[in-house]
């Protein structure tokens, strides 16, 4: 699998049927359409995401009344239901990839950190085998995301996530997957 920006991340996301937060990818032009979004999944707090860039703005904590006035800067974001209406309830964040029998994780247990935040100041941050329980059962819930990742077949793919202490997100489980990566 192949996986060339945050468009094709999305679409294979939605196709493999993962959990996720509601999400729809906009146009800037689309202001009706977000308005719909808005309506149809009301939430306290919304992420918006520039979806024509790695590396793009990223806005995770915006209340529904100031979603309009922040996606003006935008050609192409998407918006989600935000993590941050469930910052008492996340318990790990970050991504992993899982090769084989490698391990490779970069991981916070900082309930308030979105996945960036976890790659910039992680609680865990490791290359390993699928062998090394000194380290891996140091990871808080790491069977649970390591099951996760073998029964979705995402091995060999770099998986952004969440983990929480409560079923969330569109399938109502405890693993939320924001991210799929193999060449960018």
């Amino acid at each position: 699998m192949k996986i060339k920006n945050k468009l094709e991340s999305y679409n294979k996301i939605v196709e493999l049927g993962l959990n996720r937060f509601p999400e729809k990818i906009f146009k800037s032009s689309e202001i009706n359409e977000v308005q719909d979004f808005i309506n149809t999944y009301p939430a306290n707090y919304y992420a918006i995401r520039d979806k024509s860039k790695a590396g793009g703005v990223f806005k995770l904590k915006v209340e529904p009344q100031n979603i309009i006035n922040e996606v003006s800067s935008y050609d192409l974001f998407s918006i989600n239901v935000s993590s941050y209406n469930y910052i008492d309830n996340q318990l790990l964040v970050g991504e992993i990839f899982i090769s084989n029998t490698s391990v490779n994780a970069i991981l916070s247990t900082n309930s308030r950190y979105s996945v960036r935040d976890a790659i910039r100041n992680p609680d865990f941050n490791f290359m390993t085998n699928i062998f090394d329980d000194k380290t891996l059962n140091q990871i808080p819930y790491f069977d649970e995301i390591y099951k996760y990742i073998v029964d979705n077949k995402l091995q060999n793919i770099i998986v952004e996530f969440a983990y929480f202490d409560k079923p969330v997100g569109i399938n109502n489980e405890n693993i939320v997957v924001y991210e799929l990566r193999t060449e960018y």
